[in-house]
């Protein structure tokens, strides 16, 4: 009797774990269900991209693929990646450009942060985020903060290591604070949509922080615009500028590399076309040499007359008269090179009147194709309300730094690898 209390007792107990496993496994799932709502999704690759996964290497980036929180993507020249966050929050990262992206959290406390190191990103959140959510883009010297907006970052470090963060808003407000050495943020501005503004600087000897100004769409480049136009046809909720306008910046930045590869090509013609007339023009000069040489000959030989000391020399045809170049008797000593304007007055070239040479027909040089001209700028560089120097810079092409600075502290409040496609005012800060 009392042993087989025992068992039931073992009985009850071992089911009263069974059903407790049970309970932290469902509990377990709902909870990972619910945390793993969270998605970063590849649903577009132009071109290719690498994605660096810790534990797991390098990655061949496809679309349809999702990355892990904490996944670090670079993507190659001419290239872009679209990325997907959860079902309302879309990412573009241009050309060479190098970034992580973090999303934890769930629905009601959803924390996502995109580490942008260089190149540049465009961000889409079409829903406001919740009270508890945030949604950030770090770069070296900078953090730019959002609640649901569309904007633009883009990071640069140039030859000197020196950091450069500008921030353009399409759509809502983004704030914008310098990075602090000890990893806190400083003052923060607000930018406004139609507005952007600039970071310079790095976190060390401290950045500077430009007021916001109006966007400037001829500085981005085609990959961006085209993605501005996109959203505009699908009404998105762009401020400041209409589909027509940015297909107008689209058509331009498309011209200004359709001239270039034109040029280039142009100038590849020419110089093929060039060789091939300076071959040509060596060739028909031997062949005249020899011909020229033949008809003195022949001439020569056919009639002379004895003079006293004197001989003198008669082309065929009855024209008499020496060669122009040469002496009584000997070759002349040049031959002409001056292509007659008439040749069928000639007795060199005019079969008729010399049976023995060969007809000479005056080779046409190509002309030289008109370069198309690049429409250029000037960039002033201004210094307490002067102007210190100035550049002529084609468009398309970036402005260079000057050599002299014009004051022993500061430096010039821009960014030397953005290309010039208006005039352009430089000042020293």
């Amino acid at each position: 009797m009392q042993k087989s209390k025992g068992m039931k007792m073992a009985a009850l107990l071992c089911g009263a774990g069974v059903a407790m496993v049970a309970i932290v496994l469902v509990v377990g799932h709902f909870i990972k269900r619910q945390d793993s709502y969270r998605s970063i999704l590849i649903y577009e690759l132009e071109g290719s991209a690498d994605i660096e996964r810790e534990g797991s290497g390098n990655i061949r980036a496809a679309e349809d693929l999702y990355l892990e929180s904490g996944d670090r993507l670079t993507v190659a020249d001419n290239s872009s990646v679209r990325l997907k966050l959860d079902d309302d929050k879309y990412v573009m990262a241009e050309e060479n450009s190098v970034l992580s992206v973090e999303a934890v959290g769930n629905e009601a406390d959803s924390r996502t942060k995109i580490q942008l190191e260089q190149g540049a990103v465009t961000n889409e959140i079409q829903n406001p985020l919740s009270t508890d959510s945030e949604y950030e883009v770090n770069s070296p010297n900078s953090v730019m903060a959002v609640r649901g907006t569309i904007f633009r970052v883009e990071t640069e470090v140039d030859a000197d290591e020196e950091v450069s963060t500008k921030v353009s808003v399409f759509s809502g407000k983004v704030s914008m604070g310098a990075l602090l050495e000890d990893g806190t943020i400083g003052d923060e501005i607000l930018i406004g949509a139609g507005e952007e503004a600039a970071c310079i600087g790095d976190t060390i000897s401290g950045s500077v922080m430009t007021d916001p100004a109006a966007i400037d769409y001829q500085s981005f480049p085609l990959q961006t615009l085209n993605l501005l136009l996109e959203l505009a046809e699908r009404d998105a909720p762009l401020e400041g500028i209409s589909a027509e306008e940015l297909g107008e910046f689209v058509a331009e930045a498309e011209g200004i590399d359709e001239t270039d590869e034109t040029d280039e090509s142009d100038e590849a013609e020419y110089v093929d076309e060039q060789e091939e007339a300076d071959e040509s023009d060596e060739a028909e000069s031997v062949e005249e040499t020899d011909e020229s040489e033949d008809d003195r000959t022949n001439g020569s030989s056919s009639s002379q007359s004895n003079t006293g000391n004197t001989s003198s020399t008669t082309r065929t045809g009855g024209n008499s008269g020496t060669i122009p170049g040469s002496s009584s008797g000997n070759k002349p000593a040049t031959t002409p090179t001056s292509k007659p304007t008439n040749p069928g007055t000639n007795p060199v070239t005019n079969p008729t009147n010399n049976p023995g040479s060969k007809p000479q027909n005056p080779v046409n040089k190509p002309e030289k194709k008109p370069q198309k001209q690049q429409k250029e700028y000037t960039v002033k560089f201004m210094y307490e309300g002067e102007v210190f120097a100035t550049q002529t810079v084609k468009s398309g092409k970036c402005a260079k730094k000057p050599v002299l600075k014009p004051a022993n502290s500061g430096k010039w409040d821009f960014d030397f690898s953005k290309k010039i496609k208006k005039n352009t005012t430089v000042k020293w800060k």
